[in-house]
């Protein structure tokens, strides 16, 4: 996949590309994606609320940014 296939399923699934993807060297976007879509986005059987507040509770555990 392209970077270009790759932002757009991003923003079909999300609604939009979050900013610090575009960081990301073209090697690694297409990897961390799929990884994102298969952790987060897969298994719903808690909620995309708890999937949510994993995802930021992560970030915030990293000192990330986002």
């Amino acid at each position: 996949m392209t970077r270009e296939d790759i932002y757009n399923d991003i923003n079909e699934t999300l609604g939009a590309v979050p900013g610090f993807i575009a960081k990301l060297d073209d090697d690694h976007i297409g990897p961390m994606w799929e990884k994102t879509k298969k952790t987060f986005l897969s298994d719903m059987s808690c909620g995309m609320q708890v999937n949510a507040l994993a995802a930021l509770s992560a970030a915030y555990a990293l000192e990330c940014e986002y």
